[in-house]
């Protein structure tokens, strides 16, 4: 089997950096190379991706500089990238697009018989699957995206959760007194919330996350405004080696998913739970997957259960290693590819 996985045109696969479709990709690329049934695994990718050197049945299609500002015509720039991977796309059995437009059924327009698998790494903003020859192949990340492109366009979806690279993410048992938002900083991720829910509670809490490539920088002035540099303080963008720190310390990672916006899938969790923290959640979209209420963390239906929990210190019952033990059986990056693969096969046959 011949795999094409097609990357963003935003940012380079790099796990160094805030990206979480390219940490994704560049893990299935990875381990789906390890197995017999695999011929080759191409990847195209920004410049300057980082992907392993030792693997000879992986392939690295270079296409377009990584984006360095935050405003631009994002779709100019994939169908860009698109001119440069089209090309290569005849020779591969299976087709993984995990962009958010239809170019790549252009592909299929012309070659009908192509096996092309969307992932959706965000909402779904179709009215309608792209009418092409054969059935769409839909995939998810959580059982909540799943049925919600499956009740929006009418076409079933595949549920296959994320997977991490558990090496990474070394475990630690013993914690801190401080909770920890490692998410990007943007209203719909709840930031002010988690500012206010420190001071709230009476606890101790650290602002960590993405501040540049998001929507609106007055809100990170207003986080920013709102951190007092003792009870609450203010890092945003993390280095790798930081956010490892601050994941392996942290008393609990608090994820605060506002209403309407739901957490696809919240990477930010797994890799928590990997270091053995566990996550206090809103309930939402794959946090829902992630999350063994009680066993991993906790999953709320509103902010003042949140406080309880945490007022309560609830997260001091919760055992380190049952949450790294969730991860790895559930969330690795091999389980990922694995379940990948076995999908692949049911398209073939199809």
């Amino acid at each position: 089997m011949k795999i094409f996985i097609i990357s963003s045109a935003e940012k380079a696969i790099d796990f160094r950096k805030y990206g979480g479709t390219e940490l994704v990709v560049g893990d299935l690329a990875t381990e789906l190379c390890k197995f017999d049934e695999v011929e080759e695994v191409a990847v195209a990718c920004c410049k300057g991706s980082i992907l392993p050197e030792n693997l000879p049945k992986l392939r690295v299609i270079e296409t377009v500089e990584e984006s360095q500002d935050v405003y631009h015509d994002w779709f100019a720039k994939e169908e860009q990238a698109y001119q440069v991977y089209e090309k290569y796309l005849k020779d591969y059995d299976v087709i993984v697009d995990n962009i958010g437009s239809n170019l790549v059924y252009d592909h299929k327009i012309a070659h009908p018989d192509a096996n092309i698998c969307h992932v959706f790494h965000g909402a779904c903003g179709w009215e309608r699957a792209p009418r092409v020859q054969g059935d769409p192949c839909f995939i998810a990340a959580s059982r909540a995206q799943a049925m919600n492109i499956t009740n929006r366009i009418g076409v079933p979806c595949k549920w296959i959760p994320h997977g991490i690279n558990t090496e990474l993410y070394p475990f630690k048992a013993e914690k801190g007194d401080r909770y920890m938002s490692a998410n990007r900083i943007c209203s719909d991720k709840g930031i002010l919330e988690f500012v206010q829910l420190m001071k709230d509670s009476n606890a101790c809490g650290d602002v960590c996350g993405e501040d540049y490539f998001v929507d609106s920088q007055e809100y990170v002035e207003e986080v920013k405004s709102r951190c007092d540099g003792t009870q609450v303080r203010y890092y945003g963008t993390l280095s790798y080696e930081d956010k490892i720190k601050f994941l392996q310390n942290a008393k609990a990672v608090i994820s605060l998913p506002m209403y309407p916006f739901m957490e696809i899938f919240g990477l930010h969790a797994t890799e928590a739970m990997c270091c053995g923290t566990p996550v206090i959640a809103l309930r939402s979209g794959g946090l829902t997957d992630q999350i063994v209420d009680g066993v991993t963390g906790f999953l709320c239906d509103a902010l003042d259960e949140v406080q309880e929990i945490i007022v309560a210190d609830k997260v001091s019952e919760i055992d380190p290693y049952e949450c790294r033990r969730r991860v790895e059986e559930h969330f690795s990056r091999e389980v990922m590819a694995k379940r990948y693969l076995e999908y692949f096969k049911k398209v073939l046959k199809r």
